[in-house]
């Protein structure tokens, strides 16, 4: 069976897809990898932000711990000397001058209390938008995959036309 039309035509076709396909691999698939990469890094970013604020979470448990044990220990005394209450307050600007004594003690709990739960919200929303950036970075190892594939018919369909041309001239 003859197909009507020339051989370079088929050939031509068969170029045509070698070169879609191969900018085809050029732009999109290395763009799409770009973006793919560019959402691990930001993944990694925030897991290592996620673990730096629990680290604060936990040292302003430590704190508490510390403050905790040291007025229990001291309930003769009701002031904590004054350089050791601010280096115990300091996280918190606006309790950083306020005297560690059994009259504050609620407020200075209700404060690292406040401190934590903002911390642990910034936790969630960082993990959350690890959630999300995962979802984005699959769809992207798909679409990647998609276009992986198809380049890859197309070449290979482009070199079977580009071949035609050889078969062209035995059957001639």
């Amino acid at each position: 069976m003859r197909i009507g039309l020339p051989t370079w035509v088929i050939v031509a076709i068969g170029l045509v897809m070698n070169i879609v396909a191969a900018l085809m691999t050029n732009f999109v698939i290395d763009d799409l990898g770009e973006q793919a990469a560019s959402y691990a890094e930001t993944q990694s970013a925030n897991a290592q932000l996620i673990q730096l604020t629990w680290q604060q979470v936990d040292a302003l448990e430590r704190r508490r711990e510390t403050i905790l044990t040291i007025m229990s220990t001291r309930p003769q005394e009701s002031v904590l000397p004054v350089p050791f209450a601010h280096q115990l307050l300091q996280p918190f600007s606006n309790m950083a001058d306020m005297p560690i004594n059994s009259e504050n003690l609620s407020k200075i709990m209700k404060g690292i209390d406040e401190k934590q739960d903002l911390l642990r919200n910034k936790i969630d929303t960082l993990y959350l938008n690890n959630l999300q950036l995962s979802d984005s970075q699959r769809e992207i190892t798909g679409s990647i995959s998609g276009y992986r594939n198809l380049a890859l018919f197309l070449q290979i369909l482009g070199l079977a036309l580009i071949m035609a041309r050889d078969l062209s001239r035995k059957i001639d």
